[in-house]
This record gives C-alpha cells, structure tokens and sequence, in this order.
C-alpha cells in the first residue's frame, strides 16, 4: 500500500507542477508571433510580442536560445526563453520597438546593452544583461540577442525583416484595439 502511494505521488507532482506552469502561461496574452529562421543550419522558432494579463506590462519574447560560443551555436533548450520588458503601454511597446529596429541600421557589429530576463514560461523579476550585436551576412541585417553565462554564449538571431513583421503586427493590433493601454 504504502508503495502505491509513493508512485501515486511521484506521478502527480509533475501534473501539479504543470498544471501550475500552465496557469502561469495561460496569463500571457499573445499579440503576434513570427517564425523565425536563420541560415541553413539555423536556429529556428517563434518572436513574440505578448501582455501579461495580472501587470498588463508588454514583452518581447525572443525565444528559446542556443547555446555555444560566438560563432557555433546549438539549440537544444526548449524550455528557458529570452523575455524584454517593452513597456507598460501599447504606445510605450512600439516605441521601444521601434528603437530596438533602428538598432539594425548601426554599424556592423555595433552592441548595446538592454536588460531582460531568461526564464521558463514567462517573465521574471530577476533582469540581466542581454547584449544586442548587429550582424551582416549576405546582405542580410540581422540582431543577435545574447547572454553570457560562464564561459559560454547563449543567443538567438533575428532578421530585420522578422522584426518589421512583428513590429507590424504590434501596430495593426493596436488598431484593432484602440482603447487598450
């Protein structure tokens, strides 16, 4: 008896536990999402720009990040994605998208530094530094998000037009909701 227990227990607590990561989840309300890709052997997946419903804060989710060195990168981390708080408004959020795009037209391998959160599910309070570096390749102007870790990189990569197209959704969705903070 006291064995069905114990596996009745051990096979509960990760449905709790993910019961709770889905509330948790269920709280962001998605705005747009773009896929995203990034050469051949890329690292691929989804751009989003979300609200959490509970603070009605804006975020850009840069998804989930490889991680490597400055040049190979692997990914293979589908749990932890990279959160930017964009503002505490609609019009905050485009603005401070439409200043991380104008970062695009800055010299080639130009960085900056932004704060952001690398999380599992959804923003947390603990912020850090996220480095931008504006890439060249093939005539292609890509932003590279990256946080450093000990000796390794973890990054993830976005193609002007994948941002301008998430940009653009922000807007219409903007449009269609004109009386949403």
């Amino acid at each position: 008896m006291k064995r069905i227990l114990i596996t009745l227990l051990v096979a509960v607590m990760p449905l709790m536990a993910s019961a709770q990561f889905l509330e948790k989840a269920a709280n962001r309300l998605e705005i747009c999402t773009v896929e995203t890709e990034y050469g051949e052997n890329s690292l691929s997946g989804e751009i989003e720009v979300f609200q959490m419903k509970d603070t009605g804060k804006y975020w850009l989710s840069v998804g989930h990040l490889g991680i490597g060195g400055d040049i190979v990168q692997l990914n293979f981390d589908p749990v932890y994605e990279l959160f930017i708080p964009i503002g505490d408004t609609i019009d905050e959020a485009i603005a401070t998208m439409n200043d991380l795009k104008a970062f695009f037209k800055a010299q080639r391998r130009s960085t900056k530094e932004i704060k952001g959160c690398l999380a599992a599910g959804y923003p947390s309070d603990n912020m850090e530094t996220v480095t931008l570096t504006s890439r060249r390749l093939l005539g292609s102007k890509i932003m590279e998000f990256s946080v450093k870790r000990d000796d390794l990189v973890r990054a993830n990569y976005i193609t002007k037009s994948n941002f301008g197209s998430l940009l653009n959704g922000l807007k219409f969705y903007k449009k269609l909701h004109p009386n949403q903070k």
